[in-house]
């Protein structure tokens, strides 16, 4: 299921649940790295922080709502330009 969730077209985030309650975001599949094994995930968060989780020790996974991405920009959309 976890090689799965790395390699789905289009990637959707998701999170990765360990047997002790503790969470791992994976935001995006090059921000993570599955041994070629499959035995050690090596999950890296956008603060270049990582986490090396045993696979067999991961209880579960779920798949985290889409984000919306925000144009550059957009804020300014339909301002009034002017002195």
């Amino acid at each position: 299921e976890l090689r799965t969730l790395l390699k789905a077209k289009p990637f959707q985030p998701f999170t990765v649940y360990t047997a002790d309650g503790s969470t791992v975001s994976i935001c995006h599949p090059d921000f993570a790295y599955l041994s070629p094994d499959g035995r050690t995930l090596w999950a890296y968060q956008k603060d270049y922080a990582f986490a090396m989780l045993d696979v067999m020790l991961l209880s579960r996974f779920s798949v985290n709502a889409p984000a919306t991405v925000e144009q550059p920009g957009a804020a300014w959309r339909g301002a009034a330009v002017g002195g």
